[in-house]
């Protein structure tokens, strides 16, 4: 039952650390490997939850883009519209790099922003999510903690 309830508490983590809530998922991740949790539960459960927070972010961005823009944007509107073309543009490149740390989120709202394909959008933020949980992983088992 405490592993079940570890798990919970790894996709929480997860999922508000790819929020705009200043947490680190790479920690708990790197813990639970140490803890001998199955690294495959973890893999799945950290990607997953980690990709769901960043398309939280997305769907607020594209949903709300109107609202924001007008109340807090409207006098760089211009520079927001070319900002969202590159995000169109470059739209795949920017949501495989929601990993990174800071910049991620805001890779996630730019995307929302310029309303890129949410299909296309989720799948390069999943690859990005994986593949960067697979080398912490690989990492960890090779890291001793004395």
């Amino acid at each position: 039952m405490l592993e079940n309830f570890s798990y919970t508490a790894l996709f929480i983590v997860s999922f508000l650390s790819s929020t705009l809530v200043p947490l680190s998922s790479e920690a708990f991740v790197f813990a639970f490997i140490k803890l001998d949790f199955n690294p495959y539960i973890v893999l799945i459960v950290a990607t997953f939850a980690n990709t769901l927070g960043s398309l939280s972010t997305y769907i607020l961005a594209f949903l709300g883009k109107n609202y924001i823009l007008e109340k807090y944007f409207s006098k760089n509107l211009k520079k927001l519209e070319k900002l969202s073309f590159n995000f169109y543009k470059f739209g795949a490149f920017f949501a495989f790099f929601t990993f990174l740390p800071f910049v991620g989120d805001i890779f996630a709202l730019g995307l929302g922003f310029a309303k890129y394909p949410w299909l296309k959008c989720a799948f390069f933020i999943f690859l990005g999510k994986f593949l960067r949980y697979i080398l912490l992983i690989f990492l960890a088992n090779f890291v001793s903690i004395n």
